[in-house]
């Protein structure tokens, strides 16, 4: 073959042409429908010839890159008996050019075609990559004008295969390719396409691949990029992220963890130094007692001189804020350590029988629903985690607000759950609370806790909470470090503040629950109901509203289904036709438009019922 390239325009007989392996368009034959261009050759004839190049290995055969859809046409015209055999097929035959520069031009061919699949872009662009040109050649080529988007496509192009083949199928859309994007990983990927499903939100898909990770984020500040990557390692940007700045990913976990663990090393000297404590030990983490930190044994040193006083028998820790700066606390490294012989009793423990078993496995039915919202809603099971997650802010929120307006239902409720739990030990009672001792979450994915984190931050809910937290933890009661005066304090506080934090209390211990069949709790209902959670509009007035993140957790067919009652028929029938990520948007847009009805709709599985009220007798009995 000669080196000079040229396009030369002949003819060939079609049993002299196959479709080349280098035509970036994979629609099985059976599947193109061509008889209007079948038609249109038998009147005018082939218009437009088919670009070829000659195979390698092979003298008398050529290879169709471009013009599939014709091929198709004239074969079938043949087969009919509509056109000889033999009949000339007009080429333009590609003499001199790579294998690389063929695929960019079937790719040229049809992208301007409505019909070409976006998996059959990405493909080609990967091969052409693969066959050694960089991305400005492919975009040149092309005639693309901005080289970050064919990045975008051989990245996409370059997808583990069980993730590309899902995305080809259709099982996964766009936006949770992009996810799976945002590493070059290939094991990686397919290792959490294997975890998660085909299910999983893209924001899920990310935080498994600890894509922007936040303890990645942190220790590497703490050790300082530089550092990281004069020591060789490795910082890979997600190239499908709206700002790059903390949406990258630490390729090189162990390398990072070594340097942080030197790093710390210094830190320690230095601290031991500060306490003129050459012995003092240093714990990975603060010492617990009934599951949660232990603040009984925290201790805050004196100075004395040049150094801070640490006596004997007290330990240290040190962890690493979100700005990767050293934060250092200092803790009794026992009970027995901090109070010898005179250590206080501990409290009889809680039976361990069948209110201990209630309480740490409080859904017997959580398969079968699980098994039944994925099936009606389509929905995984760490996106029904995280949205019982969300119906618990809810809840939360409309105990405190309760409480701020005057009401008494976080006490009452606590303190009935706690007594139900904690003194009836004949028999199970779920109260649809924790126990105030018992560890929350106990046997979830951490992926799934993430989750759970992320869709309710940025909940009115959410914020309503924090408010409340920031306004307790700032009273005297609270701040008192004598803790025996501090609860003479909390006696004499007032009383709508008391309220506030019994019933933020109550809502910290609240299960997770939905309305659904094995999840449902009746009791939050009643709850809901007094404090107000029970009304849709009131809860989309002050802790809840659907969000881009929100509506990804459905499949695109479930979506346009959550918003189908609130627009005409006219924008639910081109919803269809929508790229995902548009049909979130017009959904999203749909579902909190002011002055429509959806304004006021909630999700069926976030919704409190209002409960049958007891009959007047029961009332009266219970007064009594």
């Amino acid at each position: 073959m000669t080196s000079t390239k040229q396009k030369i325009r002949k003819q060939l007989t079609l049993d002299q042409i196959r479709l080349s392996p280098l035509n970036v368009r994979r629609t099985p034959r059976e599947q193109e429908d061509t008889s209007a261009l079948e038609e249109l050759i038998l009147q005018q004839g082939l218009r437009v010839p088919i670009e070829v190049h000659q195979m390698r290995g092979s003298k008398g055969t050529w290879g169709a890159f471009a013009g599939r859809r014709r091929y198709y046409a004239i074969g079938r015209l043949i087969e009919r008996g509509d056109m000889a055999a033999d009949a000339p097929v007009e080429v333009i035959d590609h003499v001199g050019y790579s294998d690389a520069e063929l695929i960019e031009m079937s790719i040229t061919e049809n992208l301007p075609r409505v019909d070409m699949e976006d998996h059959e872009l990405f493909a080609g662009v990967a091969r052409a990559a693969a066959l050694g040109h960089d991305v400005a050649q492919i975009t040149q080529a092309l005639g693309q004008p901005d080289e970050a988007r064919v990045a975008k496509w051989i990245r996409l192009g370059r997808l583990a295969k069980p993730v590309f083949d899902a995305f080809v199928a259709k099982q996964i859309d766009i936006d949770q390719a992009r996810a799976y994007a945002a590493t070059e990983d290939n094991a990686l990927q397919e290792a959490v396409f294997d975890r998660l499903g085909r299910f999983a939100p893209a924001r899920q898909i990310r935080a498994a691949l600890k894509i922007g990770d936040a303890t990645s984020r942190r220790h590497l500040m703490f050790v300082g990029e530089a550092i990281y990557r004069a020591a060789g390692g490795r910082y890979e940007l997600d190239l499908f992220a709206e700002t790059a700045d903390d949406r990258g990913r630490v390729v090189d976990e162990g390398l990072l963890e070594k340097l942080v663990e030197e790093k710390l090393a210094t830190v320690r000297d230095q601290v031991r130094a500060t306490c003129n404590r050459p012995d003092l030990r240093f714990i990975a983490e603060p010492p617990k007692h009934g599951g949660l930190v232990d603040s009984v044994l925290a201790v805050t040193p004196q100075k004395q001189g040049a150094h801070l006083k640490v006596g004997d028998g007290v330990v240290a820790h040190i962890d690493i804020d979100g700005a990767g700066e050293p934060v250092v606390s200092y803790w009794w490294e026992s009970r027995k350590a901090k109070f010898g012989k005179d250590k206080p009793k501990e409290a009889t423990p809680v039976s361990t029988g069948p209110i201990g078993n209630a309480i740490a496995d409080p859904y017997q039915a959580k398969p079968r629903a699980d098994a039944a919202i994925r099936r009606e809603e389509g929905l995984s099971q760490d996106a029904t985690f995280a949205l019982r997650a969300m119906r618990k802010a809810i809840l939360r929120a409309a105990l405190v607000a309760d409480a701020e307006a005057g009401g008494a239902e976080g006490l009452d409720y606590l303190v009935f759950a706690q007594a139900r739990m904690l003194l009836d030990i004949r028999r199970p009672a779920n109260v649809g609370m924790h126990a105030i001792s018992t560890p929350h979450d106990v046997g979830v994915s951490f992926d799934a806790q993430e989750l759970a984190r992320g869709m309710t931050k940025d909940m009115p809910a959410h914020r309503a909470l924090g408010d409340a937290i920031a306004l307790i933890t700032r009273q005297r009661w609270f701040t008192e470090p004598d803790v025996a005066r501090g609860y003479s304090l909390y006696r004499a506080a007032d009383e709508v503040m008391k309220r506030v934090t019994a019933a933020l209390v109550a809502g910290m211990a609240l299960e997770r629950s939905l309305a659904a069949d094995g999840y449902q709790m009746p009791i939050h209902d009643v709850v809901a109901h007094h404090v107000g959670a029970d009304r849709d509009d009131q809860v989309r007035r002050r802790w809840w509203a659907p969000s881009v993140d929100f509506v990804d957790f459905f499949p695109k067919d479930q979506r346009a289904a959550l918003a189908d009652p609130f627009v005409d028929r006219a924008t639910a029938a081109n919803w269809p036709k929508l790229k995902s990520a548009d049909l979130t948007t017009a959904v999203v847009a749909a579902l909190t438009r002011d002055g429509s009805k959806g304004a006021s709709w909630i999700h069926p599985l976030l919704r409190f019922t209002a409960p049958d009220a007891p009959a007047g007798a029961e009332l009266k009995e219970a007064a009594e």
